[in-house]
């Protein structure tokens, strides 16, 4: 449409044509009105409809939600069987030994790690979620195969001193542990040998005690290989042998009760210093009489023994 202004000389309205300066402005204009009516529509457009983008990951999120749903539930689910299982336990403990059971699972809780998922994504969320229900899951699967154990080893015995269950000498420190079953250096040949039990230093004269109920069932005085020596029968097809003691204070055939003075440590036979050479054997084999320590020592003294005698590589006989 054109436009019209008064001229003053011709005192009529005359037409009034655009300069190039003018049309440019007109020009701009439009486009600036244009641009800004599409940014107007484009932000309507994107409130009311999502791009496919958006529904994607929609989409995920409700996906990674359900599954972060199923994984809670799993974990509740296998915490609850968890309590059971220790619960079982603790009943089966307090039925053998009269006692609470030691704690021996190391939590797993670290603040830092809790404190940080507040500012995870979804994804890190779900896979840590993920992973603690997999090693909920392995824990309970240990947990049941242990209480198996536990219950098929124990079925039969009428109390818990009827296993090995207590160290052999008096008043013994964790620092008296040295080398258990295993390949050990001999002291005197220095060559490597198969050391089937573990020696524990102790001044000559310290009492030895039965490490569970049983029967004398050879008693050995010699100035060779093991020098003194006192072998009982247990429960269970297990055996305890007593090694390079001095005095011996039973005789074959004898009932000993646990905790029961049967001798005293020596340094006789092929024995580097004095100490006490003690071997279980169940079913005739030796294995780690560590683990037979339990109903003496702490979770953390277990450990401190076990990495000591374990970690010696010299034996004493």
């Amino acid at each position: 449409m054109s436009k019209y202004k008064f001229n003053k000389d011709q005192l009529r309205f005359v037409e009034d044509k655009l300069g190039l300066k003018g049309k440019l402005g007109v020009v701009i204009k439009y486009l600036l009105v244009s641009v800004l009516l599409a940014i107007f529509y484009y932000i309507i457009a994107a409130l009311i409809f999502n791009t496919r983008e958006e529904e994607r990951l929609v989409r995920e999120r409700e996906l990674m939600e359900r599954e972060y749903r199923n994984v809670s539930e799993k974990i509740d689910l296998l915490e609850d069987v968890l309590e059971d299982l220790q619960e079982r336990d603790r009943e089966i403990y307090m039925s053998i030994f009269k006692a609470s059971p030691p704690d021996l699972i190391s939590s797993g809780y670290s603040p830092e790690v809790y404190s940080q998922l507040d500012s995870l994504g979804d994804m890190e969320i779900v896979k840590f979620s993920v992973k603690m229900a997999q090693e909920l899951e392995a824990e309970t699967k240990t947990a049941g195969q242990k209480l198996e154990l536990i219950y098929n080893e124990l079925k039969g015995a009428e109390n818990s001193t009827d296993i090995p269950s207590i160290i052999p000498i008096k008043g013994m420190s964790v620092n008296q542990t040295g080398a258990s079953i295993g390949k050990k250096i001999h002291p005197f040949y220095k060559t490597t040998t198969d050391h089937t039990g573990i020696d524990l230093l102790a001044p000559i004269g310290t009492e030895v005690v039965s490490s569970a109920n049983g029967v004398v069932v050879d008693v050995i005085k010699s100035d060779r290989g093991r020098g003194n020596q006192v072998v009982i029968e247990h429960w269970g097809s297990y055996r305890t042998m007593y090694a390079h003691m001095g005095d011996v204070l039973v005789r074959k055939s004898q009932p000993v009760k646990q905790g029961a003075v049967i001798g005293r440590v020596g340094n006789t036979g092929l024995s580097f210093a004095p100490h006490l050479h003690y071997e279980v054997l169940l079913n005739g084999k030796p294995v780690e009489p560590v683990n037979y320590f339990f109903a003496d020592i702490t979770p953390a003294q277990y450990r401190e023994m076990l990495m000591i005698a374990l970690n010696t590589g010299q034996s004493l006989d």
